[in-house]
């Protein structure tokens, strides 16, 4: 049976910052936050029984506040990735949008989905955050009504849906993702160790020195970028450190609708990941401070996790043959996520 609970934080703020915990009592939980209806726990078991978060989260809950750097499990929007220049042209007309990386527009600027906070309703198995937001909030054009759910479906399966409408008479953009970064094992401080991951993809977008799509594809089969065939991840990392990255920062153009498996070869923990959208963004998590605390009190460490975050291909705005991010004036869409969470034996 499934239990909802919900438990004022310690944090001063002007807005209580609210924790809300979805139990299905068999070893199955996941947390969220009112501050970008980030999701900042999901427990399962291993194959000893042994319950952990699997996800890579602040140990100070302030940070979720504060942070515009690592976006641990937060919602995403109304952009995912990156927006050369912070501007688009729709019907003849230049937009502007924030810039909040240099020139461009990252996560849907300072001011996205991931700073704001949301009203919390609950559901038979779940929660939902709404909020109606404009351009004065964010910066982006056209009044916009959003829910993001958290809903426990058949099995042990966790599924995100976000829902963008367009309540203006103008058009705007909607490419939505969830940031988190998953790490399988119980000590966060063993990194990636015993990983493995596929990724059912044979190209990946092209970026420049900036991470801007450049709007061509590349074809990575039987490179170090190559994951069709269950890898080891801490293997791929050295091999694509040998040719001077500092790891992986790369969105796949996905073929199927299973878009990413991540497991650990020795706990039996599964993640499978499923989207209705044709791209899939692979972080590394490359790049760290120490200075940030996470999960059970250890230091932020680089390749401590992975981020996977499926989205329509980034750059879609610029580049139409990625995908149609646009939703005109009036339009409703709704694209769902869902972790399909199991144990090996």
């Amino acid at each position: 049976m499934v239990t909802i609970t919900k438990e004022k934080l310690n944090v001063q703020t002007d807005i209580p910052l609210m924790k809300y915990t979805v139990d299905k009592g068999n070893g199955y939980s996941f947390s969220c936050l009112n501050v970008g209806a980030a999701l900042t726990s999901l427990t399962m078991p291993d194959k000893d029984g042994n319950t952990s978060n699997i996800l890579l989260s602040f140990h100070d809950s302030e940070d979720f506040i504060t942070d515009q750097t690592y976006f641990f499990g937060k919602a995403i929007g109304r952009v995912g990735g990156r927006i050369k220049n912070g501007a688009f042209q729709y019907n003849n007309e230049h937009i502007q949008l924030p810039q909040n990386e240099g020139n461009n527009t990252l996560h849907g600027g300072n001011n996205g989905f991931h700073s704001l906070w949301w009203d919390v309703s609950e559901l038979e198995n779940g929660i939902v955050f709404t909020k109606k937001i404009d351009p004065g909030t964010d910066g982006f054009p056209a009044e916009l009504a959003v829910s993001i759910s958290y809903t426990w479906i058949s099995g042990n399966q966790l599924q995100i849906e976000f829902t963008g409408e367009n309540q203006s008479e103008m058009a705007t953009l909607f490419n939505p993702t969830t940031h988190s970064y998953f790490n399988l094992n119980d000590d966060k401080t063993a990194g990636l160790k015993n990983h493995l991951l596929s990724i059912p993809a044979r190209e990946t977008v092209e970026l420049d020195k900036n991470q801007i799509p450049t709007g061509k594809l590349l074809n990575i089969s039987d490179t170090a970028y190559d994951f069709n065939e269950e890898s080891n991840l801490l293997e791929k990392l050295e091999s694509v450190k040998q040719s001077g990255a500092s790891g992986f920062d790369d969105p796949y153009k996905v073929t199927d609708s299973e878009v990413a498996v991540l497991r650990h070869l020795d706990n039996g923990r599964r993640i499978r990941i499923h989207s209705d959208r044709n791209g899939l963004v692979f972080y590394s998590l490359n790049a760290t401070e120490s200075k940030i605390i996470v999960n059970d009190g250890h230091a932020l460490s680089p390749h401590m996790a992975v981020a996977l975050e499926p989205q329509t291909l980034p750059g879609a705005v610029h580049h139409p043959d990625f995908g149609n991010i646009v939703l005109d004036a009036g339009d409703k869409k709704t694209y769902r996520i869902v972790y399909e969470l199991s144990v090996d034996a």
